[in-house]
């Protein structure tokens, strides 16, 4: 079960409660359990899913763990107020629920917490490891590209992608195309946005997509939940919540027709040219050796993109400035 399958079940409560003390053998250092002792059983986690922000207070820890009979569990550690004492702070854990896995659940119900999916995106979820709305945009827009610059709608070795961002969605344009950073038909310019263009060397033909305004912001609540995991200061159910925005996010992307998803120009245009990657030079500053056509031109002198960016944060960051007042 991935973990986006288990957030989904504890939203849902797809699940056994528990809320019993036990008794866990943990690793010092980094609080993470061991293995714990249930009616007198011991089961040994084999993996932590995640570790989220405690809903008592700021200190506490939960643990999704997976253990040796194949249950997933979720594990909260909790502190014991010690304001005011030199001592190290005391604590005890809760075994608060375990998820149900599938044998458990009717046929109905599976299917919403796998949130089963067409088979060219079951693919690409299976090549990138988890379903994301990034992941749904690219796997579109490569369909899109295939139906309308390939004769039967399949890849092959005469296209070219230009990405302008690096999420999730140039891995299902490799895994559909078979464009990828190695073989040089996937270009990659990290500009930050949802745009690609598709070039095939059959009549010069190019096609550009960009996903349109309206399917680009996911709202506030999401963003919210989105900027408190980022910080670490999400508790599992905010998470599990968050994984259910997330579907909706994903089902929003996957329900419209292509031309209600995209902005789609056709073009004619050169075939990109691809780096003759043998040339290699050394930067004139660091020394390092360098794609010949990554190196740029500084008065003359050649230099690598880090060296390039170093040198325009010492010469181009305002100085501070100094009051003429003197105490």
């Amino acid at each position: 079960m991935r973990v986006e399958e288990a957030l989904r079940s504890i939203n849902s409560k797809d699940v056994e409660f528990i809320q019993r003390m036990v008794s866990v053998e943990y690793d010092s250092k980094t609080q993470f359990p061991l293995k714990f002792l249930y009616q007198r059983q011991k089961y040994r986690v084999t993996k932590i899913l995640g570790s989220f922000k405690g809903d008592l207070s700021t200190e506490d820890i939960a643990f999704l763990v997976k253990t040796d009979d194949g249950n997933i569990y979720l594990l909260d550690l909790h502190f014991l107020d010690s304001s005011g004492c030199n001592s190290p702070p005391q604590g005890f854990w809760i075994l608060r629920l375990r998820i149900l896995r599938d044998d458990e659940l009717m046929f109905f119900y599976r299917g919403e917490r796998k949130m089963l999916v067409n088979m060219q995106l079951k693919k690409v979820v299976d090549f990138h490891g988890h379903l994301c709305p990034d992941l749904v945009i690219g796997c579109r827009a490569s369909e899109l590209a295939l139906k309308t610059l390939s004769p039967k709608g399949e890849a092959n070795n005469s296209l070219v992608v230009i990405a302008e961002n690096k999420t999730s969605a140039l891995d299902a344009i490799q895994n559909i195309t078979g464009c990828t950073v190695g073989n040089g038909r996937l270009i990659v310019r990290d500009y930050g946005k949802h745009k690609y263009t598709f070039v095939t060397n059959h009549h010069d033909r190019a096609l550009k997509i960009s996903l349109k305004e309206r399917y680009i912001n996911a709202g506030e609540k999401y963003l919210g939940l989105e900027e408190k995991i980022i910080r670490n200061e999400a508790t599992i159910d905010e998470v599990a919540l968050f994984q259910v925005l997330l579907d909706e996010r994903v089902k929003m992307l996957l329900l419209p027709k292509h031309d209600e998803l995209f902005d789609v120009v056709e073009t004619k245009k050169e075939f990109p040219r691809a780096d003759v990657s043998t040339v290699f030079s050394r930067c004139s500053l660091c020394g390092d050796l360098t794609l010949r056509s990554r190196l740029l031109d500084m008065n003359g002198m050649f230099i690598c993109k880090p060296c390039f960016d170093r040198m325009r944060r010492e010469f181009f960051t305002p100085r501070p400035k100094y009051s003429s007042y003197n105490n």
